[in-house]
C-alpha cells in the first residue's frame, strides 16, 4: 500500500466502498478500524504500524473485485407473496416473508441477524435467538446500519453448527459471504438474504432528525415507524413516531430520503442493481403487482420474492405452506434499482456544505422544502385531493 501516513485507506475513492466492514473483519492484526467522515459514514483506515501488507483487505472487497453467482439460477424463481396470518402482515413491512424465514430458523435453533436499534434509535445489525427479539427486525428502516463485529459473530455462530440468516443490503451480504467463504467456514447452514435496495442515507442525518424531533416538542421519542402501513397503508410512505403516547406523522426525513443527497457516495456507483443477487433469497415490496393480479393486492403488503439458488428454494418450500403466493418467474418488474444505480443529484454537494455550515434545520427549510412555499405547495396538493381533483389531473398529464 503506498503512503506514509500512520493511517492510509483501503479504498481510493469514497465511491468504491460500500461500508461492508468486511476488510475490517478479515484482517489478521486489526489494523483496520471503521472511522465516521463528515458525512456520518465509516470507512475503513489501516493503522500503518500494525499492517503487514498481506492483501487480504482488498482481496475481501466483493465491491470493488467482484462477487460470487456461481451457484445462482440462470434465472431466479420469482413470487408475490403474503403471509396467511394478517397479524404479521400488518406487523412487517410488505407481505410477511422475512418473518416466515426466521421463523424457519429459530424453530430449529438458528439465529437471526437483521437491522434493529442500539441505545436511542440508532439502526445497527443485532443478533436474534428467539422470536421476540427477531421482531425489532422487522419493518423498513432506511439508514446505513452499523454492523460492527457482526460479521466474527456470524463465523462464531457458523463453527458452532447452527443456522444462521443473516437480511441486509445487498452490499452487505456480497461483503459477508466473500468474508466467509475467505476465512473457510461451511455455508451449509448459512441463509443469505438481501433487499432490493434504493440506496442507504446517512446515519448521520436520521440521529439529528431524532434530535429534531425530540426538541420542537420537548420530549423523548418513544416509537418510530419509517412507514406507518397500519394508518396510511402499504403503499404509502410517511414516517410517524410517539412522544408520551401520542402518535404523530410527518414526511421531512421520507422526503429528504427520496432526493438522494443523504445517500452514501457509493450507492451512486452500486454494483448490484441487477438480477444476479449475492443471496440465497431476495426480497423486496412488489411494486407492480396489480398489472399482475390486481386481487392479490389490498393495500396490506406483498413482498417480492426472489428465490436465487438451491439452498434458497428448499428453504422457500420449507415455509410455502404459512404464504399465499404467485409464481412470478420471468415477469418484468418495475423496481428501477433492479437495472441501474440510483443517479447522483446535481445538488448533492451543495447540500453537505450547507449542512456543515447551517446545520440539520436549515436542511429541512431548504431542501425538504418546509419553508412558506413547500408549505403552500402541500396543503394546494391536500386541498386538490380531498375536493377529487387530483386522479383527473393526473390522467389528463399522463395523455
Amino acid at each position: 500500500f503506498p503512503g506514509v501516513n500512520r493511517m492510509i485507506s483501503v479504498f481510493d475513492k469514497k465511491e468504491e466502498c460500500c461500508g461492508c466492514t468486511a476488510c475490517k473483519s478479515i484482517c489478521p492484526t486489526k489494523a483496520i478500524q471503521m472511522k465516521v467522515d463528515d458525512e456520518g459514514f465509516k470507512y475503513p483506515e489501516i493503522n500503518r504500524k500494525l499492517c503487514i501488507d498481506c492483501g487480504l483487505c482488498r482481496k475481501t472487497c466483493a465491491f470493488q473485485y467482484g462477487y460470487d453467482i456461481s451457484e445462482n439460477f440462470e434465472i431466479p424463481d420469482a413470487y408475490g407473496v403474503k403471509h396467511k396470518n394478517n397479524d404479521i402482515r400488518m406487523e412487517s413491512r410488505s407481505g410477511g416473508m422475512f418473518t416466515a424465514i426466521s421463523d424457519h430458523i429459530i424453530d430449529n435453533n438458528g439465529v437471526v441477524y437483521g437491522a434493529g436499534y442500539n441505545n436511542h434509535f440508532e439502526v445497527c445489525h443485532k443478533r436474534a435467538t428467539d422470536k421476540s427479539q427477531r421482531d425489532e427486525f422487522r419493518g423498513s428502516k432506511y439508514v446505513q446500519s452499523e454492523l460492527g463485529d457482526v460479521f466474527l459473530q456470524i463465523r462464531n455462530d457458523l463453527l458452532e453448527g447452527k443456522w444462521v440468516m443473516f437480511t441486509g443490503t445487498p452490499c452487505q451480504t456480497a461483503g459477508l459471504d466473500i468474508y466467509l467463504t475467505r476465512t473457510g467456514i461451511n455455508k451449509d447452514k448459512f441463509i443469505l438474504c438481501d433487499i432490493i435496495c434504493h440506496g442507504t442515507p446517512s446515519p448521520k442525518l436520521f440521529k439529528d432528525y431524532i434530535s429534531y424531533i425530540e426538541q420542537k416538542y420537548k420530549n423523548k421519542i418513544e416509537n418510530f415507524d419509517f412507514r406507518n402501513k397500519k394508518k396510511f397503508g402499504w403503499e404509502a410512505h410517511r414516517e410517524s413516531f410517539k412522544i408520551n403516547n401520542k402518535e404523530y406523522y410527518s414526511d421531512i426525513y421520507t422526503t429528504l430520503f427520496y432526493k438522494h443527497d443523504s445517500l452514501r457516495p457509493s450507492c451512486f456507483n452500486c454494483k448490484y442493481t441487477n438480477m444476479n443477487r449475492p443471496s440465497d433469497i431476495t426480497l423486496a415490496d412488489f411494486w407492480g403487482i396489480d398489472k399482475i393480479s390486481p386481487d392479490f393486492n389490498d393495500n396490506k403488503g406483498v413482498s417480492l420474492v426472489f428465490v436465487n439458488t438451491e439452498k434458497g428454494k428448499k428453504i422457500f418450500n420449507n415455509v410455502k405452506n404459512k404464504l399465499d403466493y404467485l409464481n412470478c418467474t420471468g415477469v418484468s418488474f418495475i423496481h428501477p434499482n433492479l437495472r441501474e444505480p440510483t443517479k447522483r443529484p446535481a445538488s448533492r454537494e451543495q447540500f453537505w456544505k450547507d449542512y456543515q455550515k447551517y446545520g440539520f434545520e436549515y436542511i429541512v427549510k431548504e431542501y425538504a422544502e418546509y419553508n412558506f412555499k413547500g408549505i403552500m405547495k402541500r396543503y394546494t396538493l391536500a386541498l386538490v385531493k380531498k375536493i377529487g381533483l387530483y386522479n383527473i389531473i393526473r390522467k389528463i398529464l399522463k395523455r
